[in-house]
């Protein structure tokens, strides 16, 4: 009875093997016993804001006890909130089952989920006269309880090869083996779901040796070789004689067919609580050639098998599976270099983008208006800093997005002795960013002083977040995560950038959209501009962290306006053999393709010849406007003509009406537009003598053009 087993010692040497003895060695003192929580350091701040305290686990069996209370030490150690009310009520229906003769689970690790929480019903109609809602908060906390926690509880009481059970996560189960930076730590899966078991067990091992030899990672695994041969698995379970698809040598092109046409089927490919995903040959062929490999490995291991798996339908398998298998994929045409600009990001969706940035990191109790060009927009606060820098830098390393997630906290460090300073004087600092992808890739690039402030920003940020600890990664969780462990998920910041292109509404130069949460086009647009610069080939596959040039050609988005400056600032002849030399000057009138209305008093206008103006001449405030200090008298007699003109008319106003001007009468709203515009220009210029200076776009600071025309060009 429950008061025998209160009298017993709650403690007692026990062996690490034992599962007891397993669980009390990783338990601090503290954490023992039957009420837990008081004398523990800080305990009101890692616990749950509830009525309940204190872990009260009274009356419960010692290993059921010690269960839960690991189960809780586990949420604390994970960065969670220990929930202690979940912990005692989970504590109240073992109990009562116990007192009321309902069968009592030996241990929390390997009992039917469904069936605690029928327990759970029963105990809280017992209670209450009612059956639990579904949307009962209780309820699903109990269920969150019974997630991770409980996993990773049976990962530590299982003794046999971690491949074994039936979802891994390396969350949950450390044994896992994963690379230093694994992008996908947070994610699992589950060859468990397989129901036959010839087949779940042949997944389970299959996946942990190709995992465990390297040969794929746990990011590919989990969430591109599991879903294709769980997908087989799905597939096999419709058959009449799943066992068939194996056996019957005879049919083997047939059912290859049949999975193949299967797969096809977009409601074929999703789960119950996910909508059917778009299917493409690239997948299919994907689906079938894991299903091959797996064939192959098991011939190729036929003797471990029949000793890891015993006997089976696999033994059945000849070398004509694989190879039909295989066969059945669909022959791809060869990958063709980006001809259009659908990849690249234009400087009117980078001007716009520039000025909705703020709104990230604003709270959510604040409302922003951003006016970019003609258009203006409401956006609220998504108080979010850390997405917002994330963002920014993605965009000037042209990184990606797991690279950045995965960036670590001391990621800055001194440039080399020969590249002490960049080409204007700036100083400029190594960046080593989360390099996940190509293990002998470099992991490292200059970045100027404008990175080098995003960065030092952030890890001032992190500082006043977590102070004291051993931070590992620049941008941490947002959420879960109170000894900041974990980094930025990938998938959490693609949805949260989706989320705020709704919002923001971005648009290119032609007006299509422009989804942030395609973060990959900051990727190509970064290497076309510096290929556009003219760098060399293996500069520009340095910078990009790509083990080949090709792949990096891949990437450079083929402007028509490009190639053709490139094209006529080189030297030309004549079929005669004489030589034709451009200067800069026919080199810039031809870039502007011979447009006479685009030759302005006081700089140039780059809009394209396809496309009509519609500012007017509010030329100062177009983000296609461009000048350089060779219009500077012109545009500081304009500044001193515009603050006359404006000083002057609000004078006539005031003497006119008796009062001064309103502050958004139309015409001053410009004018003040202008000057603001002129005076940013002017600072701008005397700050970079000899650099180009393109327009804002709308009244904030002017940008450098990022392409100089005269770098490539040899003298």
């Amino acid at each position: 009875m429950i008061g025998d087993r209160a009298a017993r010692p709650l403690l007692r040497p026990v062996s690490v093997a034992d599962p007891v003895g397993r669980l009390l060695a990783d338990l601090p003192a503290e954490w023992r016993g039957e009420v837990i929580g008081p004398g523990i350091k800080d305990w009101p701040l890692i616990v749950e804001a509830q009525r309940d305290r204190a872990l009260r686990l009274q009356g419960l069996p010692e290993r059921l006890r010690l269960e839960i209370a690991w189960m809780a030490h586990w949420q604390h150690r994970d960065g969670l909130k220990v929930s202690v009310e979940v912990c005692n009520q989970l504590t109240s229906v073992l109990v009562w089952a116990d007192e009321t003769g309902h069968p009592l689970p030996e241990s929390l690790a390997w009992a039917d989920k469904q069936k605690i929480l029928r327990l759970h019903g029963a105990w809280f109609h017992a209670r209450h006269g009612r059956l639990p809602t579904l949307l009962n908060g209780r309820r699903a906390r109990l269920e969150r309880m019974l997630g991770y926690p409980r996993l990773a509880l049976t990962a530590r009481l299982h003794d046999g090869p971690w491949w074994e059970l039936d979802t891994w996560h390396p969350r949950c189960d450390p044994r896992i083996p994963l690379r230093e930076r694994e992008p996908a730590r947070s994610v699992g899966c589950s060859p468990g779901d397989a129901r036959l078991p010839w087949v779940s067990n042949a997944l389970k091992w299959h996946m942990a040796m190709l995992l465990e030899s390297g040969t794929l990672t746990w990011t590919t695994l989990a969430n591109q070789r599991s879903s294709s041969l769980l997908r087989f698995a799905r597939w096999l379970e419709t058959l009449p004689d799943p066992a068939a698809a194996i056996q019957e040598t005879s049919q083997i092109g047939a059912f290859a067919a049949a999975f193949r046409r299967w797969t096809l089927e977009p409601a074929n490919r999703s789960s119950v609580n996910r909508p059917p995903e778009t299917v493409t040959t690239r997948k299919t062929n994907i689906d079938l050639w894991s299903v091959g490999e797996l064939m192959a490995f098991l011939i190729d291991h036929r003797q471990e098998a029949a000793r890891v798996l015993g006997p089976t339908p696999w033994d059945a398998l000849t070398d004509a599976h694989p190879a039909t298998w295989l066969r059945q994929r669909t022959r791809l045409p060869r990958q063709q270099l980006i001809s259009d600009e659908t990849h690249y990001v234009d400087d009117h969706a980078l001007a716009q983008i520039s000025a909705c940035l703020p709104a990230l990191g604003e709270p959510s109790t604040t409302t922003l208006t951003i006016t970019s060009g003609e258009v203006t927009r409401e956006l609220p606060g998504q108080d979010d800093p850390q997405l917002m820098r994330m963002l920014l830098l993605q965009i000037i390393t042209g990184r990606r997005a797991s690279e950045i997630c995965l960036c670590p906290f001391d990621c800055l460090s001194p440039a080399t002795d020969t590249a002490v300073q960049a080409a204007d004087g700036e100083q400029i600092a190594r960046f080593r960013y989360g390099q996940s992808k190509i293990d002998t890739a470099p992991d490292t690039i200059l970045i100027d002083a404008e990175a080098v402030a995003i960065i030092e920003e952030q890890q001032q940020w992190v500082r006043d977040r977590f102070p004291g600890r051993d931070l590992p990664y620049l941008f941490p969780q947002r959420r879960a995560n109170a000894h900041g462990t974990k980094h930025y998920g990938n998938t959490n910041y693609g949805r949260s950038l989706a989320l705020f292109s709704k919002l923001a509404q971005i648009t290119d130069a032609t007006g299509r959209p422009v989804k942030l949460s395609h973060t990959h086009r900051f990727r190509h647009t970064k290497l076309t501009q510096l290929a556009e610069l003219g760098l060399p080939v293996h500069v520009l596959q340095r910078y990009a962290g790509h083990s080949n040039p090709t792949m990096s050609m891949h990437y450079i988005a083929r402007r028509d306006e490009h190639s053709e400056q490139a094209f006529l600032a080189t030297r030309k002849f004549k079929a005669d053999g004489t030589r034709v030399a451009f200067s800069q000057d026919d080199h810039d009138t031809l870039h502007l393709l011979d447009r006479a209305d685009r030759f302005l008093p006081n700089g140039f206008c780059l809009l394209p010849p396809l496309q009509t103006c519609q500012k007017g001449n509010a030329c100062l405030t177009c983000g296609v406007f461009v000048t350089d200090d060779s219009h500077l008298a012109v545009l500081e007699r304009q500044l001193e003509e515009t603050t006359t003109l404006i000083e002057r008319t609000t004078t006539q106003f005031h003497r006119r009406h008796g009062r001064s001007m309103p502050a958004d009468n139309v015409w001053l709203v410009q004018r003040h537009a202008e000057r603001d515009a002129l005076l940013k220009l002017l600072a701008t210029m005397k700050a970079s003598p000899g650099r180009a200076i393109q327009g804002a776009g709308s009244p904030s600071s002017p940008t450098p053009v990022s392409i100089d025309l005269t770098r490539h060009r040899k003298p």
